[in-house]
């Protein structure tokens, strides 16, 4: 049993979505990104999703957390992908109305079917809307967000905000 990532997905829904994103979310830089994961395996079959995670974000020029990912719910991933895309991680000055970030949410969880798998860098605390502690993919001051795992796609929805 192997497991791939391929190409990022490109398809005209998807990078009409991303330039939404990139418009609403006008400062620091947000990373959004899906590939195809070819498997002859089912989800739950996976064993070392960190090793995916890992795979996935180096293939993007980021570090892998191994044994630092976190794996959290979906209510609980819908809540940190809001929080990031409404604030400024650095300064906590509003970027989006949760409205905006909620149906951006929304849009991006439908391009995943089935089951999913969600992990995150950081703790939060105050349901979601701040964070406590978190292991840093990128260089920047501060950084996190979300990735998906479903049988078929990876995708992630990531913030880097300088101080």
């Amino acid at each position: 049993m192997s497991i791939k990532l391929l190409e990022s997905v490109d398809s005209p829904e998807i990078q009409e979505f991303k330039a939404e994103i990139l418009s609403k979310r006008s400062r620091g830089n947000i990373l959004f990104e899906i590939k195809q994961i070819i498997s002859d395996m089912t989800l739950e079959e996976f064993e070392g999703l960190t090793e995916l995670l890992d795979l996935f974000v180096s293939q993007i020029g980021y570090v892998g957390l191994g044994t630092h990912w976190k794996e959290i719910h979906q209510a609980a991933a819908q809540k940190i992908s809001a929080f990031v895309l409404t604030k400024d991680l650095a300064y906590s000055s509003k970027i989006m109305t949760i409205e905006e970030a909620e149906e951006i949410t929304t849009k991006m969880f439908n391009f995943f079917q089935n089951s999913c798998k969600f992990f995150t860098n950081a703790v939060f605390v105050n349901n979601y809307s701040a964070l406590s502690a978190w292991d840093s993919l990128t260089d920047a001051t501060f950084d996190t967000g979300i990735i998906i795992v479903s049988a078929r796609l990876i995708g992630i929805l990531w913030v880097k905000d300088e101080d």
